[in-house]
């Protein structure tokens, strides 16, 4: 990326198009978010104070050779190497996975990353759990993240959407990064993912307590985003064509009013003031829009799939322990074999726009209940596991004890076979059952 400028608008494509790789170059990186709440109360772990998630980033910087990234004197992020560990609005913590060849790798990065975070925390003020939002704290009593751009947000999201600030601060979310070959490869990937999207929230359904009792949902992660800022987030409609491609997309981003510009290192507001098709057109007060622009106004588009210019697929809540390779696992199995991809389509293919958005908008509630053309949505995500375990076998990347990919599924298959259905049912049994609504047996129980 650079502060070259922007010459035309057939220029946007060049991200896409210059990110084409051929297969034995594919990559996977994992973003893998999770709350911090204090094991007592599960209420959010602040950012600041002697208790804060910015002492535990300075910890993991000395201990473990992260180097700090500052803003305004505030530590916000480390790195070390490809990696990075950043915070969302409210402190959660996120995981920027390097790029890996395979889920083997990937998941010795995730158990080094907690068992490093572990280490830092103190085990009688500090957990980290795996919920999809917070389950005591609301945003309202959480201390905003100090950096420049989420005071832009906290600003002009609500006009947008009345939940958008509990999304910022109370939920956290898994994420799978994946290269493609080509922009036919790149658009048949990113039409398969959006249309199973629903089942794959569904399936990982983990946000069902909060305020400190059941809240009436499944994953109330997904219902806090359908209520956030309609002309960033869901679905592409255009984009489910056969014959859409990267213009489309770029068509679509051009019309998302803008959030902020950056430079050198200073946010400046524009808050939907323009769309960056109008800035293209006309600049923004002083400023003329560059390839950094570009960028940073992709990373605003919030759909259930995007490109950064890589596709990122979406849409799951932070899994229980002992899960988190599953969502990964999901995805790769399915979207990086091609027999794969086409028995996912076939599962896909009938669903009308109207079928897929009612799916959407009923899973919050009934998570796999739901039903689609005559089934459950819990058939079709069976068959969508069943697939993508053949597609990672096919894969056959395999660890020093011989295992393939396909072991990550394991968890997840066996469940499903109890007749398990989401993470949130399980829960929510225990929660009514032998737990009575003890917080701190939910925390005991959703801990890393």
């Amino acid at each position: 990326m650079s502060d070259h400028p922007i010459s035309s608008k057939q220029e946007l494509t060049r991200f896409f198009l210059d990110a084409f790789k051929p297969p034995d170059e594919w990559r996977m990186g994992v973003e893998f978010e999770k709350l911090g709440v204090n094991p007592a109360t599960g209420k959010a772990l602040p950012f600041s104070g002697p208790d804060g998630v910015e002492q535990i980033l300075f910890r993991l910087s000395e201990r473990f050779g992260w180097a700090p990234h500052f803003e305004d004197g505030r530590l916000l992020e480390l790195e070390r190497g490809a990696c990075r560990i950043t915070l969302e609005p409210g402190a959660q913590c996120e995981l920027s996975g390097s790029p890996h060849r395979t889920l083997h790798e990937m998941a010795e990065e995730v158990r080094g990353h907690l068992e490093e975070l572990k280490a830092v925390s103190d085990p009688d003020r500090q957990a980290w759990i795996g919920f999809g939002n917070q389950p005591v704290s609301e945003w309202k009593d959480m201390e905003l993240l100090p950096k420049k751009r989420y005071a832009i947000m906290t600003r002009y999201l609500p006009g947008r959407g009345e939940l958008s600030l509990a999304m910022m601060r109370e939920t956290a979310a898994t994420q799978l990064n994946l290269d493609y070959k080509s922009e036919e490869d790149a658009m048949e990937k990113f039409r398969l993912s959006m249309a199973i999207s629903p089942l794959l929230t569904a399936l990982f359904a983990n946000s069902c307590i909060s305020g400190g009792r059941a809240n009436g949902f499944l994953t109330r992660r997904a219902y806090i985003w359908q209520n956030t800022d309609p002309a960033r987030c869901g679905f592409i409609e255009r984009l489910y064509h056969a014959d859409a491609g990267f213009r489309d997309y770029v068509e679509y981003a051009l019309d998302v009013p803008m959030l902020y510009l950056e430079r050198g290192g200073d946010w400046i507001s524009v808050a939907g003031a323009i769309t960056f098709r109008e800035y293209l057109e006309s600049g923004y007060l002083e400023y003329r829009p560059t390839w950094n622009d570009w960028l940073t106004h992709l990373g605003t588009i919030f759909t259930e799939s995007r490109f950064k210019p890589y596709l990122e697929v979406r849409g799951a809540d932070c899994p229980l322990p002992g899960m988190e390779m599953t969502f990964p696992a999901l995805v790769k199995g399915i979207l990086y074999d091609d027999q794969a991809r086409r028995e996912a389509w076939e599962i896909v293919k009938p669903w009308s726009s109207v079928a897929r958005q009612a799916l959407y908008l009923t899973i919050s509630r009934r998570g796999l209940g739901a039903r689609i053309h005559g089934s459950s949505a819990r058939e079709r995500v069976v068959e969508l596991v069943r697939t993508s375990r053949e597609g990672l076998k096919r894969q056959n990347r395999r660890n020093a004890a011989g295992q393939d990919e396909s072991v990550y599924l394991e968890p997840l298959e066996t469940r499903l076979q109890e007749g398990w259905d989401c993470p949130a049912k399980e829960i929510l049994a225990l929660w009514k059952g032998p737990w009575k609504g003890s917080i701190a047996r939910l925390i005991d129980h959703t801990r890393f």
